[in-house]
């Protein structure tokens, strides 16, 4: 209420001091950036570069895959690659022209606040007003924090039973627009998972499609041969959907490893239900990445958000 009166007193105000139209024109102009403002959008000067301002948010997979070493050190690395991206970009703009940001999740969220407290650290927004060292102290957070948030899960669950898995489904469901999408800037998501999709309290299934995929369950699937591309079309297996309209959002996954090493094709099946989900979705853009050295995954980072 206060921010409309705001508005209607300065309409009123700029209206009556002005005389000529042209005057008239500039002031209309200024009214419609304030109230793009009040309503919590961005002005059109943002706006018009919208796909230079870059939202990128990052989607950690607590689940047991990181009782692996392998997994938490290629994932911290990764990291470290996406912040470097984010702020090579970051030091391309001009000053005023900065409206960029970086952040962190996971679903469920964490009962140990530590983690949550940890994250919140790594949500780092650019403006005009941002000073030059924000860009080395990005880089520095996303090159110490994550290990502190991978120890804390890690102490938090001694058992791999005892994690409860991370629900990506659910996330996609009830969050992902709200989260990671931003109708000022180009919107990127990178999922760091290694592709199998579980959580106790997201296993819906309809008909051959479900909102998970686990080693256990791929093996009781009829895709282990050279035909399992046609059975998985004619069977209608993959993922339920879980959203729609996702257009203005990019997705780069990374990570995907086997577990069924009885099944030479299970890379192959996880990449298939992927990519259909996303297509189901509506994301235009995406790139599924295999678990490889952290040079080579470096690479594809750059090239997936530099194009």
């Amino acid at each position: 209420m206060n921010n409309k009166i705001q508005l209607l007193t300065y309409i009123t105000i700029v209206l009556l001091l002005s005389s000529c139209k042209s005057e008239k024109k500039e002031i209309i102009k200024e009214i419609e950036i304030a109230k793009k403002e009040i309503k919590g959008e961005c002005p059109s000067f943002i706006l018009d570069n919208k796909e230079n301002n870059l939202n990128i948010s990052v989607f950690l997979d607590l689940s047991d895959r990181i009782t692996q070493p392998k997994t938490i050190l290629k994932d911290t690395e990764y990291l470290k690659s996406i912040s470097k991206a984010f702020t090579n970009h970051v030091k391309t703009k001009k000053l005023i022209l900065l409206q960029d940001k970086i952040q962190l999740y996971f679903n469920p969220e964490p009962a140990n606040n530590t983690i949550n407290s940890v994250a919140e650290q790594l949500h780092i927004e650019f403006d005009k007003n941002s000073p030059k060292a924000k860009i080395m102290h990005t880089e520095e957070l996303y090159a110490s924090q994550p290990t502190e948030i991978y120890n804390l899960a890690l102490a938090d669950s001694e058992n791999p039973k005892d994690f409860p898995g991370s629900d990506i489904w659910r996330f996609f469901k009830d969050n992902v627009k709200d989260y990671t999408i931003s109708d000022c800037h180009r919107n990127i998501l990178v999922i760091l998972t290694d592709g199998y999709m579980y959580h106790e309290n997201s296993q819906m299934k309809e008909d051959n499609m479900n909102s998970y995929l686990t080693p256990k369950s791929m093996d009781r699937l009829p895709l282990s041969n050279s035909k399992w591309e046609t059975t998985l079309k004619e069977k209608g297996y993959g993922f339920i959907k879980a959203n729609e309209d996702l257009e203005d959002l990019e997705v780069l996954v990374i990570g995907i490893e086997s577990l069924n090493p009885k099944n030479p094709y299970a890379i192959d099946v996880m990449r298939a239900y992927w990519t259909n989900w996303f297509n189901e979705m509506g994301v235009k853009k995406f790139k599924i990445q295999n678990a490889d050295l952290a040079s080579s995954v470096e690479k594809v980072i750059f090239e997936f958000i530099n194009s």
